[in-house]
């Protein structure tokens, strides 16, 4: 009678220990694509105009053709490329998300959403004069704290949610996220914009823009409370950059 009970619980407890390495294969053969992708792109950054945006779709074949059916729902997001953080110019970060299909023996979960993110430096030939930073430093998580701001006017951060920042357009990496959320807008024929180029949506809006776009008079980023600071802006007296 024992074994009758116990038996069963034993061989799903070592089928999902089986399917959890399994599963650890595959998100470590997709961390390696990543990662070296992601080192081609570093090194073409100051070369190749053309790797931003072939990059996404580069990486997908790869997953693809590397991990067959284990993998789906391949998507890069938050791609930004050559931007300033925290002082340091010409970095470059990507979350890849997608899903593991890898089917436990239990009915709770198909697939396992998985969701990577990589931040670095491009290779472009420039000298960045900054104290080296400790081990110890590095593995330290920091918190972020985004703040909003109208990088051709200058002047002041603002909140996510403030008055002035929710009515005016964002500045966004083209991605297939942005596809399906948005559709390419009528006036500035916005279709033609490809992976990586910088497009222009409203929060509200339902189209994505080109920078030419009549509709796109000014914009906003996001960029870190702490580099905005040391670029010269102060909070906004409505909302305070909080």
């Amino acid at each position: 009678m024992e074994a009758a009970i116990f038996l069963p619980i034993f061989i799903i407890g070592v089928l999902t220990f089986a399917y959890l390495i399994k599963f650890m294969a595959v998100q470590e053969s997709v961390f390696h694509s990543l990662t070296d992708e992601a080192r081609v792109l570093s090194a073409e950054a100051g070369l190749n105009p053309l790797a931003s945006p072939l990059f996404e779709l580069k990486l997908k074949d790869r997953v693809y053709d590397e991990n067959g059916n284990h993998i789906s729902e391949v998507e890069l997001a938050q791609f930004g490329y050559r931007f300033p953080f925290h002082g340091m110019e010409d970095m470059i970060s990507m979350d890849l998300n997608y899903d593991v299909n890898i089917k436990l023996p239990v009915p709770f979960y198909k697939k396992l959403p998985v969701s990577e993110s990589l931040l670095f430096r491009g290779f472009v030939g420039a000298e960045e004069q900054m104290d080296p930073l400790a081990f110890e430093e590095m593995e330290k998580e920091k918190k972020s704290n985004l703040v909003w701001i109208f990088p051709r006017a200058g002047g002041r951060y603002h909140s996510e949610n403030c008055i002035y920042i929710t009515s005016e357009p964002r500045q966004m990496t083209m991605s297939d996220q942005i596809r399906r959320k948005y559709e390419p807008c009528s006036i500035c024929g916005s279709h033609d914009l490809s992976d990586g180029s910088l497009t222009y949506c409203f929060k509200t809006g339902e189209s994505y823009h080109t920078g030419n776009c009549p509709i796109v008079d000014k914009y906003v980023i996001s960029i870190e409370k702490e580099e905005a600071v040391k670029r010269g802006y102060t909070a906004c007296s409505k909302c305070g950059g909080e």
